[in-house]
């Protein structure tokens, strides 16, 4: 997938929003691995859903009444809106809204934008052999404000189209997974973790390999663990 193309196509919003097809997600990634700006994006993004997120858990965020919501196309009549029984909430909404943004998103994503367009050494953690039975457990101390880098080697086969990566929590929950083209998964690949995105203590990552004939039976292939200190 081209830069342009990716733009063309809000790929950003629709790889968040999980609306693209597995070809089109598998390009996307293998795009924005190299691609600064689509990466900064994506990240902005992230941050942008992971703050809305957290003001529209609070007790005091005023939302809108269900029946406005269910009935779209009254959305926007005037009349209606103007009447003292919805004007109040759905102008306070708005203003808290605009004040969200202009006080807390925008300044922080314009911080988030500055920060990774500077040269940055991020914590890091080798698992290319720690794979091996009795391995030692290797530390990566990350701050809970940024990432920290894993580099991953897949061991390859022809037989799969693509493989999957998967970290597991100290817990055993489930915390993310990405999907590995067969293109980057020939060299170690470097997959930037949000500190956010993971959990302090002894994390499993697990590489699968999937076939185009059973996609939904991935095959594993190697378990890696590392210790993560967060600071």
């Amino acid at each position: 997938m081209e830069h342009a193309e990716a733009v063309n196509q809000y790929a950003v919003e629709k790889y968040l929003l999980g609306e693209l097809s597995p070809e089109a997600r598998d390009a996307f990634e293998e795009h924005y691995f190299g691609c600064e700006e689509c990466a900064a994006d994506l990240k902005m993004a992230t941050i942008f859903i992971a703050q809305a997120k957290k003001e529209l858990a609070r007790p005091n965020v005023i939302t809108m009444p269900v029946a406005a919501v269910k009935e779209k196309r009254k959305l926007f009549n005037f009349p209606s809106i103007l009447r003292p029984a919805f004007a109040v909430p759905a102008m306070a909404a708005m203003l808290l809204v605009i004040a969200f943004q202009n006080v807390v998103t925008v300044p922080h994503l314009r911080q988030e934008a500055s920060i990774a367009s500077q040269p940055q050494i991020l914590p890091s953690v080798n698992l290319a052999d720690g794979g091996s039975r009795g391995a030692e457990i290797r530390t990566v101390i990350a701050s809970a404000q940024k990432s920290f880098l894993l580099f991953v080697d897949v061991p390859t086969d022809t037989r799969f189209s693509g493989y999957l990566c998967s970290l597991y929590a100290p817990s055993g929950k489930l915390i993310w997974q990405i999907t590995v083209p067969p293109s980057q998964a020939m060299n170690t690949v470097p997959i930037q973790v949000p500190a956010e995105n993971a959990e302090a203590g002894v994390n499993t990552l697990l590489v699968q390999g999937v076939s185009a004939d059973a996609p939904k039976t991935p095959v594993d292939l190697v378990k890696y663990r590392f210790l993560l200190q967060i600071r």
